[in-house]
């Protein structure tokens, strides 16, 4: 059966009896003072502070700030905040509860926390915060300045959406010399300049080569590898350890493995059909170790199994997303003797020719470390090819099946429960178009020891479910369509 909940620890008892008192507190302070009299009562709130400190660790000021919304503060929150900011804390990220805070705060404050070694500001961060941030947290290694976004009507009535870093926010950025993790927005496109302030490729460029240990630029819809490729100044070596590159071409690919030399970890979906073997080539033949490779629309071709053949050692995760029909039973059995520390794996193919035949002998040793699985296909047959790789490994811990036709998979849940195939398993996802009935999900319940996330489409009323996780105080979290 999937495990029980557990009853809380002493530790998050206190925690949470802490925030609770310290809520209490502020919030009767507060309420001796006039509505929307914030400075008024920032002494007291301040002296509380001082309390605190004496009596509880630095350290534990971390742990009340980020669980903070454990108990929710009926009041302003900024008292709350004001309270639980010790100066020596090193990790500050945001919750909802932030969003409407004046921007003179958030200047006063983190001007204090200076020992901040994770700070996230996402939907809040504008360029005169970065300003202070630059200047007072050198500390940090992990930053997310994703814009706050202010909307407004134009000249038209239409809304307008405004954005409040821009470049210059970026040149503060580049005082922070540790920093290893960077999460902000995309750049500007061609209307950039009615949307306000934004930043730009060329701000991008200017920020990652004056971050020595910059290893993961996070910009979402972004296509990092090209805005690096394209600059017109001579770029590197940076210390990226994750790019994803759309429509690359074999010279870009070389241009971007020269730049990165440290890279880990490579995305590329590419659509012309011209230079995919040439984009594999130049992954070969370059100095990369990479452990992970994320592909595609690619097929698996001759120069694909020749990457393998001399990267697939290094690799621990790998995703291809194959077109052509050349997927096979035999590149499969080659992919995993190519790459034997493989730990996770995705295949998403549209192939026919993926085909286990009747008597087929499984070779001994590929995908034996395979810990998450992702298929999806909508022509070979799930339980074979599950059978097979499920038989690979007694290691499996994540399932995630998709794209298949709707269809009633039954049987096959309950064959691979029977043999054991599942009882390691901790987070199992169907696609909408597999159905199982209320009967087997509770039986993969009872059967999967592990199993924590469970995200699957009923033919019926999942009430029943729900019961049935609730009255045995099952530690599972449900997820249908």
């Amino acid at each position: 059966m999937a495990p029980h909940r557990q009853p809380s620890s002493l530790f998050q008892i206190c925690v949470k009896s802490s925030i609770s008192l310290i809520n209490a507190s502020c919030y009767s302070i507060e309420k001796s003072y006039p509505e929307h009299k914030f400075p008024n009562c920032e002494q007291e709130i301040k002296e509380l502070k001082l309390q605190l400190m004496k009596l509880l660790p630095a350290r534990l000021f971390d742990v009340l700030c980020s669980q903070r919304t454990c108990c929710v503060y009926r009041g302003d929150p900024r008292v709350q905040l004001l309270a639980l900011t010790h100066p020596n804390i090193s990790i500050f990220r945001k919750c909802d509860t932030d969003n409407g805070i004046p921007l003179s705060f958030w200047l006063s404050t983190l001007s204090t926390l200076k020992r901040l070694v994770v700070l996230d500001l996402k939907f809040i961060c504008t360029d005169e915060i970065l300003e202070v941030v630059g200047q007072n947290c050198l500390l940090l290694e992990e930053i997310n300045i994703v814009s706050r976004v202010d909307i407004c009507k134009s000249l038209f009535n239409a809304s307008v959406l405004i954005r409040n870093v821009s470049d210059a926010g970026l040149s503060f950025v580049t005082n922070l010399k540790h920093l290893r993790i960077l999460s902000m927005d995309p750049p500007r496109n061609e209307r950039a300049n009615r949307i306000g302030r934004c930043v730009s490729q060329a701000g991008i460029i200017m920020c990652v080569t004056k971050l020595p240990y910059l290893e993961e630029l996070r910009i979402e819809s972004c296509d990092i590898g090209s805005t690096l490729i394209s600059s017109t100044i001579d770029i590197g070596p940076l210390s990226l350890r994750k790019i994803n590159c759309h429509f690359a071409s074999a010279d870009g690919v070389r241009k971007l493995l020269k730049i990165c030399p440290f890279l880990r970890e490579l995305s590329i979906t590419h659509l012309s059909e011209y230079s995919k073997d040439s984009i594999l080539e130049q992954i070969r033949i370059s100095e990369a170790r990479l452990y992970r490779l994320d592909l595609s629309f690619f097929s698996y071709s001759e120069s694909m199994q020749q990457l393998l053949t001399v990267k697939g050692r290094y690799l621990t995760h790998f995703s291809l997303w194959e077109i052509d029909h050349s997927m096979t039973l035999d590149a499969v059995i080659s992919l995993g003797k190519c790459c034997p520390n493989l730990n996770t794996l995705c295949l998403m193919t549209q192939s026919n020719c993926l085909v286990i035949p009747k008597y087929f002998q499984r070779p001994k040793k590929i995908f034996s470390e395979l810990r998450s699985l992702t298929l999806g296909n909508d022509h070979f047959s799930l339980r074979d090819i599950l059978t097979f790789f499920l038989e690979c490994t007694d290691s499996m811990q994540k399932l995630i099946l998709k794209y298949q036709r709707r269809s009633m998979i039954d049987d096959i849940i309950l064959q691979l429960l029977e043999k054991g195939y599942l009882r390691n398993l901790n987070y199992l996802w169907l696609d909408c178009t597999l159905v199982v009935t209320t009967k087997v999900a509770k039986k993969i319940i009872q059967m999967c020891d592990k199993l924590q996330i469970f995200t699957v489409d009923y033919s019926v009323e999942m009430v029943d479910i729900i019961r049935y996780i609730n009255d045995n105080n099952l530690d599972l979290k449900l997820g249908t369509y």
